[in-house]
């Protein structure tokens, strides 16, 4: 079974572009619109490069934001955000000279 989120935010992306189902699934190649349909109750997703014509399509240039949801860099940074926010004081203080010290030697080598 396919999320129903993701199909809602796709019925939500069609619909404020001014499209009915069936002429979103005439403008992606579609046979008939029961496939959008599918998609957009959460029986089923597209493939990777039908979403990525949806996305086109709707435009969306920032897939993320568009299906809120967060980037695999930006999970990192703020898994190390909260991790550094668990150390003491002390390796606190060691880890922003050592990012200073990066920053120094990365600016020299400019």
């Amino acid at each position: 079974m396919a999320n129903k989120q993701f199909g809602n935010t796709l019925r939500t992306l069609r619909k404020a572009r001014g499209y009915t189902q069936q002429q979103a699934a005439d403008l992606l190649g579609l046979k008939n619109k029961s496939t959008l349909a599918s998609w957009e109750v959460g029986k089923s997703e597209p493939d990777g490069y039908t979403f990525l014509k949806l996305c086109r399509l709707y435009g969306v240039s920032d897939i993320y934001s568009a299906f809120n949801e967060m980037p695999p860099t930006a999970q990192v940074t703020n898994g190390i955000l909260e991790s550094y926010t668990l150390l003491r004081d002390d390796y606190k203080k060691m880890i922003d000279n050592m990012i200073f010290q990066l920053l120094d030697i990365q600016e020299k080598l400019k």
